[in-house]
């Protein structure tokens, strides 16, 4: 709640219910401490290469009715028979339905194809913590797979070949980020929030959304009023109470959170590559180690962490959280730079370095969800608020109004009116 005892859902009445992964600006914001800056940006990444390895073999489906499918099956028998059972009830629906999620199996269901086809089928796969994830791709078609322990299942898929738009699960989606201040050594999900966003994605619209919130937040929690920063360590709930009190504030269905600390960041930096952002101005700041010159680089971890953490700057931590903000959105950049095929390896590189409440599942299809958007179609905000002197420590307080029109216009994971 804010200062006054007053959450922004009361203030604007129940906000509509309805996020990616994981950026850089052409010019450095323009900020003042009471206000947050927001952007559009674009930018030219450097590709790197993860490891893929591609396993086939040969398996048929038939259909006694109907239009006759006929699929080359890459992998285990269990992937095979997922795979065999849903193209082969889109070709005849007298056959079992599918085990998929409802809204792909009511998808699939508009699809009307005409003559026999014989689909040959590419599988890349990876062991990942809590399981398998995999990305079967049959010409233009893309079929994700997961498996948490009971052997795979279909969780999303892009059936180009019958029209169809891709289904990666909910259209609007909403994931919190969150980076605590553990240094190497220390419980990375256990220590103070330093960087806290939600990131939203609309499918539909191939657009998104990162809305930081300043650490310093003025909050209402389980234990009394506190900064926000200071919920994940303080709180006997951690993060799941933080990402409580995000969905209060916002009155948006967060379906969860990604976490992790200095090192899991600086060591996801590395396995990617590094990242490339367009640093707005020069930095020589000892504290969080950010000595960078101005323009587009590529930062290794280390350097992406100083850039990160550094808020001895115009606009102080408003700004920081701006470009946090960037480095979320380098990391899309990333991602887009790459084929669809090497996301089962850069599933398994996230869930090495970070924690999630969510399932393989719901983190196979949100990194999906990174192909499909358009990189200039992201805006990336800080909620805007000042900075006040509350019981003896410096707060910030959002701006209702502000905040509220931000949180609004996130119903459909889109700002700016979208």
């Amino acid at each position: 709640m804010l200062a006054g005892g007053s959450a922004l859902k009361g203030m604007t009445g129940a906000v509509a219910l309805a996020a990616v992964l994981a950026a850089c600006s052409s010019s450095g914001p323009q900020v003042a401490t009471s206000a947050a800056p927001t952007t559009t940006d674009t930018t030219t990444t450097t590709p790197t290469t993860l490891p893929v390895t591609t396993t086939t073999m040969i398996a048929t489906t038939t259909t006694q009715l109907g239009v006759r499918i006929t699929v080359s099956v890459p992998g285990d028998p269990e992937a095979q028979a997922a795979l065999s059972a849903l193209y082969g009830w889109i070709g005849d629906r007298t056959l079992s339905v599918p085990s998929v999620p409802t809204g792909l199996l009511e998808q699939a269901a508009t699809a009307r194809p005409v003559v026999p086809m014989t689909l040959a089928a590419a599988w890349y796969t990876a062991d990942v913590p809590g399981g398998r994830v995999g990305v079967a791709t049959l010409d233009d078609d893309i079929v994700l797979l997961a498996d948490e322990g009971a052997g795979w299942a279909i969780v999303g898929a892009r059936l180009a070949r019958f029209g169809l738009a891709p289904w990666y699960g909910p259209p609007v989606r909403h994931v919190l980020i969150v980076g605590t201040d553990a240094r190497p050594g220390q419980g990375q999900r256990l220590f103070r929030a330093d960087s806290i966003h939600i990131v939203s994605s609309n499918l539909a619209a191939h657009a998104g959304s990162i809305v930081g919130f300043p650490r310093d937040t003025y909050v209402i929690t389980s234990y009394g009023h506190d900064k926000l920063t200071h919920v994940n360590a303080t709180s006997q709930r951690h993060t799941d109470e933080l990402l409580d009190i995000t969905r209060n504030l916002s009155g948006l269905p967060v379906e969860g959170y990604f976490i992790t600390g200095f090192l899991g960041f600086t060591r996801l930096v590395d396995d990617l590559g590094g990242i490339v952002v367009d640093v707005p101005f020069g930095m020589a700041e000892e504290l969080s180690g950010a000595f960078l010159a101005r323009g587009i680089q590529l930062l290794w971890g280390p350097n992406a962490l100083a850039f990160s953490r550094n808020r001895h700057i115009d606009g102080g931590d408003f700004t920081r959280s701006f470009h946090q903000g960037m480095v979320i959105l380098a990391g899309l950049d990333d991602a887009q730079e790459r084929d669809i095929t090497t996301l089962p390896e850069l599933v398994g590189v996230l869930l090495q370095r970070t924690w999630t409440d969510l399932s393989l599942g719901d983190v196979l299809t949100l990194a999906a969800t990174a192909f499909e958007i358009d990189r200039s179609a992201v805006t990336n905000v800080v909620l805007p608020g000042q900075s006040k002197m509350v019981w003896g420590s410096s707060f910030v307080i959002l701006d209702v109004a502000g905040a509220t029109a931000i949180f609004d216009g996130l119903d459909d994971g889109i700002l700016d009116g979208g």
